[in-house]
């Protein structure tokens, strides 16, 4: 059944509307209402806007999204690292075994005496020639003592004096020699070695 009417270039049929771009209104659905009317009109443009409405919750129902804004998949190792939790146990296991051990130390000690335990019994047998080595050690450090009073008693016969004046004199001619001779040292930074 087809209706058209002569306010508008909008065409109807019955379960489906054929719509003209130009009326574009916001509350426009199916049934363009120029003249506000009552009866039957009326009551077909809310049918018409119902199916549509429907068809139009269909379609979006069943839509697939083409955004993922979901939260992303977590997974267990990432937050649950077992082999640390192995390295704890077992370093927790390996001082459980120690302190055990401490305290069983401790009770045996307690429930003794607490003596020492660790006295050197032995004793050295007397050696046959004990005298000859002390008298022999005595011998070398009297030796060594007067070797060292006539080290400390004897006078020095290099004078470095003279070892300052030879060496003034061939530094005098290596200047000769050189291309551009040194400058001389001021007196004020000149060292004397003091080797008495």
């Amino acid at each position: 059944m087809l209706f058209k009417l002569t306010t508008g270039t909008v065409y109807f049929r019955v379960g489906w509307c054929y719509l003209n771009k130009a009326m574009n209104r916001a509350d426009y659905l199916a049934f363009p209402a120029i003249v506000g009317t009552t009866g039957q009109y009326n009551n077909l443009r809310k049918m018409w806007d119902g199916q549509h409405y429907k068809y139009h919750m269909d379609r979006m129902q069943k839509t697939k999204q083409m955004v993922d804004n979901k939260a992303p998949s977590t997974y267990l190792h990432c937050h649950l690292k077992m082999k640390k939790i192995q390295m704890e146990q077992e370093r927790l296991m390996e001082l459980e075994r120690d302190n055990r051990l401490l305290v069983s130390r401790i009770a045996r000690t307690m429930g003794t005496k607490g003596g020492l335990d660790n006295w050197n019994k032995y004793q050295p047998k007397p050696s046959v020639s004990a005298d000859l080595r002390n008298r022999e050690l005595v011998k070398i450090s009297l030796e060594n003592q007067a070797i060292l009073k006539k080290i400390n008693m004897t006078k020095s016969v290099y004078d470095h004096r003279t070892w300052l004046d030879d060496f003034k004199v061939t530094r005098g001619y290596v200047n000769r020699l050189l291309k551009y001779p040194e400058q001389p040292i001021p007196p004020k930074q000149h060292k004397m070695l003091n080797l008495v």
